[in-house]
């Protein structure tokens, strides 16, 4: 089995690009909990790259492919919708369900070199990885998923045989 962990940026100040002090401090926190990786990729807004760093990673890529939605998307979706809401749009078609497609061969592709028993840690934005969750994992009742993502929340997704199987949920306890 292969990992992937994907996670939401840290807080930040709406008006700036960059982690807030409170930002960092919950990703430092956070950090001390997890890995180790076998690699590190970041979207490049500097809140993700900031959010790697504060957890205590260090960034082996930054990745254009986690960093902006698609245009268009904004059209079918609302951010912070929760997980059933982002279910519901990609189960109708459009170009959510085909952004969510391209997610999930991205995150395969990435799998392929990584040793077994081995873990990706991704960290990007909300909405991003909901839709990039139910991709690789259609199957799940996302009815119990709840609410959208919180700062450093995510999701961990196992890969057995080049197919993700499982889909774990990673709350932070407020």
């Amino acid at each position: 089995m292969k990992y992937i962990e994907l996670r939401r940026h840290s807080k930040r100040n709406k008006s700036s690009p960059h982690l807030s002090q409170e930002g960092v401090r919950l990703a430092r926190e956070i950090g001390d909990r997890l890995g180790p990786y076998y690699k590190v990729y970041s979207s490049y807004a500097p809140r993700a790259i900031q959010t790697a760093v504060a957890m205590g990673f260090a960034v082996n890529e930054i990745s254009d492919e986690i960093s902006m939605t698609p245009a268009g998307i904004e059209k079918e979706i609302k951010w912070g919708m929760n997980f059933d809401e982002y279910a519901n749009v990609i189960e109708k078609g459009y170009k959510t369900a085909k952004y969510s497609n391209e997610l999930v061969s991205y995150l395969l592709k990435l799998s392929n070199p990584m040793p077994e028993s081995s873990t990706l840690l991704l960290i990007s934005h909300g909405g991003l990885i909901e839709i990039a969750t139910i991709g690789c994992v259609p199957e799940l009742d996302y009815t119990l998923w709840g609410e959208a993502l919180d700062e450093c929340e995510g999701v961990k997704l196992t890969i057995e045989n080049k197919k993700f199987t499982e889909a774990r949920l990673l709350r932070i306890k407020k």
